[in-house]
């Protein structure tokens, strides 16, 4: 029967819980050094524990731990970059497992849950400046945890560049919605149309007269850079979050013809896939840096080229062509380097190696920037960020915290989900008087290299997405559609668990098969070849005793 296990030796692949026909072992994946793909995440979701509670059929448990590390899964398994895949073990082996799939199928599930009754705990209110994914990670932790939250938010309906920035293709209304409203399940409250700052709707002064003893300022980074050039002001010219924002609503631009975007990172790609699913003949996209170097991530460059896309790289605009006071084309010039010996960005051209672009209209997509002169006088902005304290995010002026777009810079959804759930912990420690810094800094160490499973695993194919194409009726329908139950466990058991420990936990089960010690692939497993007898009645039991 089934002996012992080496824990030197046990690499937590999981192969020995996978094998098993009567189900002898689990995985212990609470431990102290972290997977490679946990420590890859932003916000450390326990990547390792969710797959193995899907691996046990536990899915519900599975959704509400991932709600520990980020509470909207459901949008972030829809628009996250993955980087944990980037780092993911499995890759050795053959491919990595489609986590942020798997997180897409929680994400369903998370919204299928009964909402959440936390008991109102504290009596001391708190304002949440912005509802991008930082201000409503911040108010979703605070709520949690009994502390009433009011969140204001300048446009018509929560949501921020979620909801005015991302294509509705990628990311539905109803999605947002419906993660809004688990919030407003939990006791927030939302003041839409209400700008916060200096000589605005109400200032960061008015909120503390009228009793907040916290505020997060997540006001993110909604306003498009803008260029000087001939031509930038003729009919036809768009600007790239302007241009996403308008298509979120009832108004969406009319677009035909061909079409230029200028730029090369996430937006573009966005603002070129919506042209053309708004209508243009043929959508190109511009940009300064070669196409191994664009900043856009190469899945969302996949998918424009899916779209039809085509790619000019190593060119910048130099001016726009029109005609009658409309855009009729681009002028572009080859770009010979994009920073100076410095390092800071200066991008220098070739004048005599050109490039023309017949279009009817131009988006520029060339980076986004925060509107903070509203909080200047309330905190210190430097370089167009709010500054902040690393790990606890906190202003210069006490009781005022920040994150996302607006203290960091333009960057993911998942790091702005990250920074507000820091800000929550933030706020709920200078609240009850305690030291706010404590122990947070300290990261967690990843598994050793060469500790890590991989070397004999079985192959496994990886699951993907189906990708619908665009439906002329319906444009801008979710493209994107989740793994079934099946293919969502299938991937699920791909996890190698990196980290964990095998356990036995059912020795009398064991029936002396060896399939674990024949499968186990870092040869922990010792099964003795014979299975001692144990006494079952008490007759049995006075026998062995004499």
């Amino acid at each position: 029967m089934i002996q012992s296990i080496d824990p030197a030796t046990c690499t937590g692949c999981g192969t020995c819980t996978k094998t098993c026909p009567l189900d002898v072992f689990r995985l212990d994946t609470q431990q102290e050094e972290i997977s490679p793909c946990m420590a890859a995440c932003p916000a450390g979701v326990d990547i390792r524990r969710n797959n193995y509670l899907i691996q046990q059929g536990r899915l519900d448990e599975a959704a509400e731990n991932f709600l520990n590390y980020n509470p909207f899964p459901g949008i972030t398994g829809r628009v996250c970059f993955h980087p944990c895949e980037s780092k993911c073990s499995r890759a050795k082996v053959d491919e990595a497992v489609n986590i942020n799939a798997v997180e897409h199928v929680l994400g369903n599930r998370v919204m299928a849950l009964p909402p959440e009754e936390v008991p109102r705990r504290h009596i001391a209110k708190v304002a949440v400046v912005g509802s991008g994914p930082a201000g409503l990670s911040c108010a979703w932790y605070l709520a949690r945890m009994g502390y009433p939250v009011t969140v204001f938010e300048a446009k018509p309906f929560p949501g921020g560049m979620l909801r005015y920035g991302i294509p509705a293709y990628r990311l539905p209304d109803e999605v947002i919605t419906a993660h809004v409203e688990r919030l407003e399940k939990l006791g927030v409250t939302f003041c839409c149309n209400t700008l916060v700052g200096k000589d605005a709707d109400i200032s960061i002064s008015d909120l503390k007269k009228r009793g907040f003893k916290a505020i997060m300022l997540a006001p993110g980074a909604s306003a498009a850079k803008k260029v000087d050039i001939e031509g930038v002001e003729a009919e036809g010219v768009h600007w790239g979050l302007d241009f996403l924002c308008a298509c979120r609503g009832d108004e969406k631009p009319e677009i035909s013809g061909d079409v230029v975007v200028i730029g090369g990172g996430d937006v573009a790609v966005d603002a070129a896939i919506t042209a053309k699913r708004l209508g243009a003949s043929r959508v190109y996209m511009a940009c300064l840096e070669s196409r191994d170097t664009m900043p856009a991530y190469p899945h969302n460059q996949k998918d424009a080229e899916n779209e039809g896309v085509e790619f000019h790289c190593g060119f910048g605009p130099a001016r726009i062509l029109t005609e009658d006071g409309h855009v009729s084309g681009v002028e572009l010039h080859a770009c010979t380097s994009l920073k100076d010996e410095t390092g800071r960005f200066n991008p220098q051209f070739d004048t005599s190696s050109t490039l023309h672009l017949a279009a009817s209209h131009i988006i520029f997509a060339i980076g986004q920037k925060s509107e903070l002169d509203g909080f200047a006088a309330d905190v210190t902005v430097e370089r167009g960020r709010i500054v902040t304290q690393d790990v606890t995010f906190a202003t210069s002026e006490w009781g005022i915290f920040a994150a996302g777009d607006a203290a960091t810079g333009p960057a993911s959804v998942i790091a702005a989900i990250a920074g507000g759930r820091e800000c929550a912990t933030s706020i709920d420690r200078m609240l009850k008087g305690a030291d706010i810094t404590g122990e947070r800094g300290r990261k967690r160490p990843t598994v050793p290299e060469d500790r890590l499973p991989g070397e004999g695993i079985r192959h496994e194919p990886r699951h993907e997405r189906t990708i619908l194409p665009a439906d002329p009726e319906h444009p801008f329908a979710e493209s994107a559609q989740p793994l079934d139950m099946e293919a969502c466990f299938a991937e699920a058991l791909r996890c190698m668990t990196c980290g964990s420990k095998s356990r036995i936990t059912y020795t009398d089960d064991c029936m002396t098969c060896f399939n674990c010690e024949l499968n186990c692939p870092s040869g922990a497993i010792f099964v003795h070849p014979f299975k001692e007898r144990f006494a079952r009645t008490l007759d049995q039991i006075e026998v062995a005793k004499s």
